[in-house]
């Protein structure tokens, strides 16, 4: 039941790069390390219904073991984590076939450099999950709901950095992301638009199944000594791997709409800057256009590209992270197509995301995370209009030595969507403690 915000953006990721990296250059730090949290909960729409009932609430329970291992020396660091998590509950949640759910996150990290000139980094970060902070792979809901099931992420990255001379840089990069959605097709006994036939309920999968892949690469100059001005191209590849038929009329005729028809090609071009406004505030922004051409259904058009992030350590052990995102991201919402030009195709995003760790006295610790999202839907019945995601979750912490802390938390949902019978709000409250040697 944790908010994972901070961990999923690009400005809490930085940090955590940096807070493992300081971790392995201390001498006295062991390269290994491991931690147990127990916690009890209380979820008052577990299902993500507009008009939650008795059976929508849960109580129940999470146990969550934890393993790390740190390791580097003068040109190489390296950290890896794997996290398993079992959360019974009272009764079974919408789609369990049973009244718990495991969850397992792996996280890797390797950075190497060749010479004070040329540096390369690779990450990997795996993912079994339900919860829609979970199943993301950027700052981006694209499920803004629970999904059941042993639903997959898994997303990657190398990126290369070569200083070409003492002002001009070289960067080059690959990230990549791949779902997997533990869902299946449905056809259930009805009449298609000719009559005959069956209607097709389009699965999670068959929806969202896919894998995304964006290489770059961009020319920096430091412009001052603290400040870094770079100009970048990014191609994009998004192709649909659910393999289904995704229309809910046109059953099997030969037009029917399916998962692959959604694939979509994008060019952006981006200026971007990064600077340390001092050694405790830094941030960096890049911002430009895409261009996406939608090859399967003949449908091309522009949209803004940006990313920003600032982070600030405004006194001991408190800080403070703040980022924005504007692209066009996967959406699980199809619209009712009678041909393939009029599926709803994706979802212009705009997530706004904060994260404040504030240390009220020693030992005793304030956590504040949120984020907004706002999705104005491209392509068929539902163009143009939007939905808007709100989610926020306060923590008091309190670290009773390095080994043992306890905490006790409040998350909220909140779903404001334009589309008939998609809005909810859901609360959440949990209490536990974690052991750490």
């Amino acid at each position: 039941m944790n908010k994972i915000i901070a961990s999923v953006g690009l400005v809490a990721l930085g940090a955590a790069n940096v807070q493992a990296q300081s971790a392995m250059s201390s001498p006295a730090a062991k390269w290994w390390n491991v931690q147990a949290t127990v916690r009890g909960f209380y979820d008052d729409n577990i299902n993500s219904r507009q008009d939650p009932g008795p059976h929508d609430h849960v109580w129940g329970y999470e146990l969550k073991p934890k393993i790390g291992a740190t390791w580097s020396n003068d040109q190489t660091a390296i950290t890896a984590d794997y996290a398993y998590s079992f959360l019974h509950y009272d009764h079974k949640p919408i789609g369990n076939t049973e009244k718990y759910d495991q969850d397992h996150t792996f996280n890797a990290l390797l950075t190497h450099a060749f010479s004070e000139r040329y540096s390369i980094q690779v990450r990997d970060s795996f993912v079994i999950g339900q919860e829609p902070d979970a199943l993301r792979h950027d700052a981006a809901f694209h499920t803004p709901f629970r999904v059941s099931g042993d639903n997959k992420v898994n997303s990657g990255g190398i990126l290369f950095n070569a200083e070409l001379t003492r002002l001009l840089g070289l960067e080059v990069g690959y990230d990549n992301a791949w779902f997997d959605y533990d869902d299946s097709l449905s056809k259930v006994p009805g009449k298609n638009v000719d009559g005959t036939g069956f209607v097709f309920n389009p699965s999670v999968s068959g929806l969202l199944d896919r894998i995304e892949q964006h290489p770059h690469i961009a020319l920096t100059w430091q412009a001052l000594p603290d400040t870094t001005a770079r100009a970048g191209y990014r191609y994009g590849q998004v192709n649909y791997t659910g393999n289904e038929i995704i229309s809910g009329t046109l059953g099997d005729r030969p037009d029917a709409v399916v998962s692959s028809d959604r694939d979509v090609r994008s060019h952006t071009v981006y200026l971007g800057l990064d600077h340390k406004f001092r050694p405790d505030f830094y941030g960096s922004v890049e911002a430009g256009g895409s261009y996406y051409d939608y090859y399967k259904i003949s449908e091309t058009s522009w949209g803004p590209y940006a990313r920003l992030s600032l982070t600030y350590v405004y006194m001991m052990e408190s800080s403070l992270t703040l980022g924005f995102q504007e692209q066009r991201s996967a959406t699980d919402l199809l619209g009712t197509p009678t041909t393939k030009q009029d599926i709803v195709r994706d979802a212009e995003t705009s997530t706004l995301f904060a994260n404040v760790r504030h240390r009220i006295v020693p030992n005793f610790f304030a956590n504040l995370n949120g984020s907004f999202q706002n999705a104005t839907f491209k392509g068929g019945v539902y163009n143009d209009q939007s939905e808007r995601f709100y989610e926020f979750g306060a923590n008091l912490e309190y670290v009773f030595n390095p080994h043992i802390s306890a905490q006790v938390g409040y998350d909220f949902d909140r779903l404001d969507s334009e589309i008939p019978f998609r809005s909810y709000t859901r609360n959440k409250f949990y209490i536990g403690a974690t052991a750490s040697y």
